[in-house]
């Protein structure tokens, strides 16, 4: 890798959600997103059927929050697929993903 920090893209079902959230909820995220964009491959990959997936998590106000997104080397960019709480994530995931 040439040091380049990916693109940030939101798949419309997680913009849908970021929308939501607080300003300083949303403030967090941009920040959080960030070091997924200097370094996508540094977090945990899923296993399938999420395997095309990896997962970035933080803490904000004492809840913690996961972020799911997947690489596209070819146009370098990193889709955030899901930003949520830890509760259910996984579940609301595969139902983001129709799996």
């Amino acid at each position: 890798m040439n040091g380049k920090s990916y693109a940030i893209v939101m798949a419309p079902s997680a913009h849908k959600r970021y929308k939501k959230f607080g300003q300083n909820l949303q403030q967090k995220i941009k920040k959080e997103t960030q070091k997924i964009a200097n370094s996508p491959y540094s977090f945990k990959q899923l296993s399938s059927p999420l395997s095309i997936l990896r997962t970035y998590g933080f803490h904000y106000q004492n809840t913690e929050y996961r972020i799911a997104y997947r690489i596209n080397d070819k146009k370098y960019q990193i889709e955030i697929v899901l930003v949520k709480t830890r509760e259910n994530f996984y579940d609301i995931l595969k139902k983001v993903l129709k799996l």
